[in-house]
């Protein structure tokens, strides 16, 4: 189930993806982090930009030979399509590992009003 983007929502998501990457290049690993985690809240409703931030956490992962969270991230990647398919994708989950894959977390205030704007009635 994916839901449709605002366009303020999908350029957040694409910046929050930036600056992890520009985190990652200078290895700054827990910023990288960061922003990783807040582009899968705001893009983990939508399958494409969901499995992407998923990818870059595995890339990120392995940059820091993260076992553990390359097994998680794997784990994620091969379960986002079934996620998608029964609709089970809690809504807060940040992606990473040190969270359950089915756990919902709070999302962050300055994350709320980008995916109320979402045309999702999960929301």
């Amino acid at each position: 189930m994916s839901s449709v983007m605002s366009p303020t929502a999908e350029q957040a998501y694409h910046l929050e993806i930036k600056q992890a990457q520009q985190a990652r290049h200078e290895q700054l690993w827990s910023e990288a982090w960061f922003h990783l985690e807040r582009a899968h809240i705001l893009g983990q409703h939508h399958f494409v930009l969901h499995l992407q931030s998923h990818w870059q956490m595995l890339k990120l992962a392995a940059d820091q030979t993260n076992w553990p969270e390359i097994r998680g991230q794997l784990l994620r990647i091969a379960l986002t399509p079934l996620g998608h398919l029964t609709g089970r994708l809690p809504l807060g989950n940040p992606g990473s590992s040190r969270y359950p894959v089915l756990q919902a977390q709070p999302v962050p205030d300055d994350l709320v009003h980008l995916l109320s704007e979402a045309k999702d009635p999960l929301l």
